[in-house]
């Protein structure tokens, strides 16, 4: 029997799937590491995903090293109240909590060379040009410059957002009503996951970029615009041929783990993966490890519409 395909994302055809899904973060960078190095063997960008193992292994040590820090109770009646997000990335009053992790991932990565010239201009920055960092990295504006850096800021903010969305009540975000962004920190998704088993089987997730949590939506509907029509998949042609980027596109790719869902009314494009496909699918490292099907939608005129925050695609 085919799965059926649910495409109008109401909760009165499955009652029981949560619209908002805090992450885990005893779990989450533990697993997304072993992602990436699963990911990294014979890969052409093998170096890099066994950096970003490194790095997201030292996410994982970092994150329970400190508590989350409690959310003002401003923000908090303007989440319950007004379906705001309690976190949002570009208003939330920033502890300098992040700096200690960033701090900690610096010290984790210290004795790995394909690190060492990154954690070493890290070091060198003071607080004010972090904090310049990060905002730039938040907001997508990073320069050509930053790239070098732009993977340990994000993952250290990443670290800090994660913690605190982790701490929230998911009852306080889950009447968030604007789908295109995170309803925890209003952070755009880097990609989404339709997921397989339990009450979310068969459903689609945008999964945020910055604080990993993941909401639900319709499938089949841009994840920018809201349209449905104009939507279309793109997927390689050969999906082994990844490993070294030598591919084309296709219209649909139906076996593809990974597609690229475009949508012609705004030419901007996403990342769908399909956990049925792969049991073992991370948005992050998946999203890294496919960027040969960035690279050919872009060139058919599609422009992504959300950020990996541990790569800085350059201009």
């Amino acid at each position: 029997m085919p799965t059926p395909i649910i495409t109008d994302g109401t909760m009165e055809r499955v009652v029981s799937a949560p619209r908002v899904v805090l992450p885990d973060p005893a779990t989450l960078f533990a697993e997304r590491a072993a992602r990436f190095a699963q990911l990294a063997r014979g890969h052409a960008m093998g170096e890099y995903l066994e950096l970003m193992a490194a790095l997201v292994r030292a996410q994982h040590a970092a994150v329970g090293r400190r508590a989350a820090l409690p959310v003002s109770a401003a923000a908090l009646e303007q989440s319950r109240d007004y379906g705001m997000p309690p976190l949002s990335a570009l208003s939330h009053a920033r502890d300098p909590q992040w700096r200690a992790d960033l701090a900690d991932l610096a010290a984790e990565l210290a004795g790995e060379p394909r690190a060492a010239a990154a954690v070493a201009a890290l070091r060198a920055l003071d607080d004010g040009a972090l904090e310049a960092q990060a905002d730039r990295v938040l907001s997508g504006q990073t320069l050509d410059a930053d790239a070098a850096l732009v993977p340990f800021i994000g993952a250290a903010l990443q670290v800090y957002f994660t913690r605190a969305a982790a701490a929230l009540d998911v009852d306080m975000v889950k009447n968030f009503d604007v789908p295109t962004v995170c309803p925890v920190c209003a952070t755009r998704p880097v990609a989404s996951i339709v997921r397989v088993g339990g009450d979310r089987n068969n459903l689609r997730y945008l999964a945020c970029a910055l604080c990993n949590t993941e909401w639900n939506m319709a499938r089949i509907k841009c994840s920018a615009c809201e349209e449905d029509k104009g939507v279309h998949y793109l997927a390689l042609q050969d999906a082994a041929a990844e490993a070294s980027t030598a591919a084309a596109v296709n219209a649909v790719g139906a076996a593809a783990a990974c597609k690229a869902e475009a949508c012609d009314e705004c030419k901007s494009y996403l990342k769908i993966f399909y956990q049925e496909k792969d049991a073992y699918v991370d948005v992050q490292a998946d999203d890294l490890a496919s960027l040969g099907l960035d690279l050919l939608v872009d060139e058919q005129g599609f422009g992504r519409s959300g950020p990996n925050l541990l790569f800085h695609p350059g201009g």
